[in-house]
C-alpha cells in the first residue's frame, strides 16, 4: 500500500497546499485564516503560528493520503473527472463549513474560487499520480 511514490506525491501535494494557502491568505484572495481553527481549539489557542501551520501539514498528509489510496481505485474513471467532482464537493464544504451561511445564495457568493482551483490543482495531481502507478505496475 505504501510506496515512495504515494509517500513523495502526498508530500508534494501538502507543501504546494501550505504554499498555496499562505499565498491565497497573504494577499486576501480567501477572507478565512487557514490556521484559524486553532484559536477554537484550547489546546492550540496560544500556541505560535509555526505549530498550527505544522499541524495543518501533518492533517493534509494524512488527508491526502487517504485520498491517493482511494483514488487508485477509481482507474476506469478518467483521473480529470474524478478530480474536478472532488475538488468542487470538498472546496465547497470546506468554505460552507468556515463560512456558515444563513441561505444558499449568501454561501456561493462567498465561495472563493482561487481556493477551488488549488484545491483542483492538488486533487488532478493526486489522482493522475495513483491512478497512472495503479495502470503501470499492475
Amino acid at each position: 500500500m505504501f510506496n515512495k511514490t504515494m509517500i513523495w506525491t502526498t508530500i508534494i501535494a501538502a507543501l504546494f497546499t501550505i504554499g498555496a494557502l499562505k499565498f491565497l491568505h497573504f494577499f486576501n484572495f480567501i477572507k478565512w485564516s487557514p490556521v484559524g481553527w486553532g484559536e477554537k481549539w484550547l489546546l492550540f489557542g496560544s500556541s505560535d503560528e509555526g505549530w498550527k501551520w505544522a499541524i495543518l501539514f501533518i492533517i493534509l498528509l494524512i488527508v491526502f493520503g487517504l485520498f491517493y489510496a482511494i483514488s487508485r481505485a477509481t482507474t476506469n474513471i478518467p483521473p480529470a473527472i474524478t478530480a474536478i467532482a472532488v475538488s468542487i464537493i470538498a472546496a465547497v464544504a470546506i468554505e460552507w463549513i468556515i463560512y456558515a451561511p444563513q441561505t444558499f445564495t449568501e454561501g456561493v457568493k462567498k465561495l472563493s474560487i482561487p481556493f477551488i482551483s488549488i484545491i483542483a490543482i492538488v486533487s488532478r495531481f493526486i489522482t493522475g499520480t495513483a491512478v497512472y502507478m495503479k495502470k503501470s505496475f499492475e
